[in-house]
């Protein structure tokens, strides 16, 4: 894998959204025992490439994808680039090209999701808390199944 680490761009990445990332760039993880390089070119996740630190076993492409951990104790940085030195990137790197590039917002809403409020979350994955009269009536229901 071949990047130059010369000027991450500094971004607060726990508001990060793929509109607020450079066109053309990179997004360096690092994460407990592991490296991950995800290419971002116009929204669009071109590539990916993955390290376990400990075995220094190297993944591309689609099952780098699968290996990205995310944790409250990950660095994440984020690299611009103009559009000449992205092509030489990915040209440099292409066991890394996906087959077929998606969207940033699938990765970065899942990296970087705002948990700041429980209902927000709640909310978001359709999580329907039950009230605790319901939990009163099906704990008194199965209390007089029990009873049969």
């Amino acid at each position: 894998m071949w990047l130059p680490f010369d000027n991450p761009k500094k971004m607060d990445y726990r508001a990060l959204k793929s509109s607020s990332l450079p066109e053309f760039s990179y997004i360096r993880i690092l994460s407990g025992e592991s490296e991950t390089i995800v290419f971002i070119m116009r929204e669009m996740m071109v590539g990916a490439w993955h390290l376990n630190l400990s075995t220094l076993e190297e993944s591309h492409s689609h099952k780098a994808m699968e290996k990205i951990e995310i944790d409250d104790d990950s660095i994440i940085e984020v690299y611009e680039a103009d559009e000449d030195l992205f092509s030489t990137l990915i040209e440099l790197n292409d066991e890394s090209k996906l087959s077929i590039p998606l969207e940033a917002d699938i990765i970065i809403n899942e990296m970087f999701m705002d948990v700041s409020s429980r209902d927000e979350l709640l909310e978001r994955y359709r999580i329907r808390v039950p009230s605790d009269e319901s939990i009163e009536r099906l704990i008194s229901d199965y209390k007089s199944e029990e009873d049969f």
